[in-house]
């Protein structure tokens, strides 16, 4: 991995984690708070139950006969 003169790796900060949200596309740019322990997070939590009961199912697709 190359790194720059400015302390930056592709694009980001060294040693500053991405949330999983941001990269996911889920959320715009949003740094970790907590080093990637995403089961004490409020913020993963929150997302995780938004997520669970505001995705409507996928309709089956009929198959032919």
């Amino acid at each position: 991995m190359k790194t720059r003169k400015d302390n930056r790796v592709r694009g980001k900060q060294v040693g500053v984690p991405i949330c999983i949200w941001s990269e996911a596309g889920a959320v715009s740019k949003r740094d970790c708070t907590r080093r990637l322990d995403c089961e004490r997070c409020l913020f993963d939590q929150n997302m995780m139950d938004f997520f669970a009961y505001n995705l409507t199912p996928i309709p089956a697709v009929p198959r032919a006969a």
